[in-house]
């Protein structure tokens, strides 16, 4: 094992000073701290420094939707149901079974006794419909709620029943219901507020209602510190639920300016784990890195552009298919990713082989007259430190066509971009996206549905054609189904599917269990992680 800087000493003393202080619950359980450290098979349990470059905006179930904080609800929180690290069907969680009505609207679910909040309290029904009704009455603009929508209601019939009744059939409700929206919170205390309405459209009320200081879960780690912007700790839970408790005893995660920073700290041995986040250059600096691993994942994350398709020259469907029929996406997986990605020619992601069509890769699309004229915006601090070059990448591909003049603009992340994405002040812009839930329809609904978080692109057809595939159970009739989505999105072209990342986590090589937070459902389990 490398020898541990000074500042990695500096942090451990640091988060042991919060276990013995008792900092926001930790107990500091002498006793439980060692049995975690026998369990593993060797080498420190005490502490995991997590690097991070993305920052959460906040950490409130009910209005982040982000990977790094949704991955900090992961480890602190549960919802109804969870994915077993590396499957891709839903399993029990705080529900220990359920059962479907034969019309597919009614989910009766049987809940876990003897489950505990990290503030003490005893987690019954009446948690699960206080959270769940929270989520979708604040109703948070920027908020994943529109994954609820499916709910018609939420019933608690006794302390172990809840009932959930659906607006109609939905084969993707299970799934829905692990996204962290679905985070089930203590309904005692005045940790969370909620309304008794639902709030429509108005983002100053919702802010009223949330919490973005603190978590208050029942997951296998809970929040003892939180510096914005500047690092997250957090301790194992000893009274947690589950059978697979926490190894290792603290996780903080760190946050740097930059992806070079990270790089020399990770090298240094201030930092165990970053996942997928360093740019190119700085993973092959660390390929012959000694003490240094880098675990290859398999995940889902996409890249694409977003178009307005109420502004001009955005207006004109040729030119959103010439758009897409021009951008070269190998030469931008080479020149910025130096090769790994795949190519990618629908949102959804080919990993989905008996649901992706590539209605795409053979559009022929030509312009004539004078070169069309758009600028096209990338987010700072966001993704890393690639995105000046993923832009300039796509704007030169698009340019040599001389059939686009591309001007390439950015604005940070946290104070404009996000608060920016449905406004219409960016007429073209890029995003990534992760699986909030591992189904095809998870790259297809939130883009193209009328409820879907960009709200340009509206069309009567693919609402059919979403309800239809939603509602769908035979996983033939569902490609069908998809395909012909695939070939209408190719059509209207609203978003410019780029490609789909190779996900990695570089980490020292003495931490195991790595590959089971870069699998397909990406998912940090932090709680997986021994040395």
């Amino acid at each position: 094992m490398r020898q541990r800087s000074i500042i990695r000493l500096l942090a451990m003393l640091a988060a042991a000073a919060l276990v013995a202080t008792g900092c926001t619950g930790g107990d500091g359980d002498t006793e439980a701290e060692g049995d975690r450290t026998e369990q593993a098979d060797g080498g420190d349990n005490d502490l995991v420094v997590v690097g991070a470059l993305e920052k959460p905006s906040g950490l409130d179930p009910a209005k982040i939707y982000e990977k790094l904080a949704s991955d900090v609800l992961f480890n602190t929180t549960n919802r109804l149901v969870e994915f077993p690290a590396g499957e891709t069907e839903v399993g029990p969680g705080l529900a220990e079974r359920w059962e479907i009505s034969d019309d597919g609207l009614t989910y009766t679910f049987t809940l876990r006794e003897g489950v505990t909040f990290h503030d003490g309290s005893e987690f019954d029904s009446a948690d699960v419909k206080f959270s769940l009704d929270r989520a979708m009455n604040i109703a948070h603009p920027d908020s994943a709620s529109f994954l609820l929508d499916p709910i018609a209601s939420v019933e608690a019939p006794d302390p172990q029943t809840v009932v959930i009744t659906l607006k109609e059939p939905n084969t993707t409700f299970l799934s829905r219901l692990n996204y962290t929206v679905a985070s089930i919170l203590p309904s005692d205390g005045d940790t969370y507020t909620a309304p008794t309405a639902k709030i429509e459209g108005n983002a100053d009320e919702s802010n009223t209602y949330i919490n973005d200081e603190t978590i208050v879960g029942t997951g296998p780690y809970e929040l003892t510190d939180y510096q914005p912007g500047q690092s997250i700790t957090l301790e194992a839970f000893d009274d947690y639920w589950g059978e697979d408790k926490a190894a290792i005893q603290t996780v903080k995660i760190q946050f740097f300016e930059d992806s070079a920073q990270l790089k020399n700290a990770l090298a240094a041995g201030e930092v165990d784990l970053n996942i997928n986040e360093l740019a190119p250059a700085e993973r092959s600096a660390l390929e012959n890195e000694d003490g240094i691993a880098i675990t290859e994942g398999k995940g889902a994350r996409i890249r694409y552009i977003v178009l307005d398709v109420n502004q001009k020259p955005f207006d004109d469907p040729k030119v959103r298919r010439a758009i897409a029929a021009t951008v070269d996406r190998q030469r931008v997986i080479d020149e910025v990713f130096e090769g790994a990605g795949t190519p990618l020619y629908s949102m959804i992601p080919t990993g989905f082989e008996w649901a992706y069509a590539d209605e795409m890769s053979d559009i022929e699309e030509e312009l004539t007259g004078p070169p069309v004229k758009f600028d096209l915006w990338y987010p700072l601090n966001k993704y890393g430190d690639t995105e000046p070059d993923l832009a300039e990448t796509i704007a030169r591909s698009l340019n040599e066509s001389e059939m686009f003049d591309v001007t390439t603009r950015s604005a940070d992340w946290a104070s404009e971009y996000s608060s920016n994405l449905n406004t219409g002040t960016y007429a073209a812009y890029l995003l990534a996206w992760y699986p909030d839930y591992f189904d095809p329809d998870d790259y297809i609904e939130p883009f193209y549905s009328d409820e879907g978080f960009v709200g340009f692109y509206k069309s009567d057809k693919m609402n059919e054609l979403i309800r239809a595939e939603q509602t769908e159970t035979d996983e033939d009739a569902r490609a069908a189904i998809f395909a012909e989505i695939q070939e209408l999105a190719a059509e209207d072209m609203p978003f410019i599917p780029l490609f789909e990342e190779t996900p990695f986590a570089y980490h020292a090589d003495d931490l195991q269990g790595v590959e089971h937070l870069v699998d397909p459902v990406q998912q940090a389990r932090f709680w997986m992680l021994t040395r």
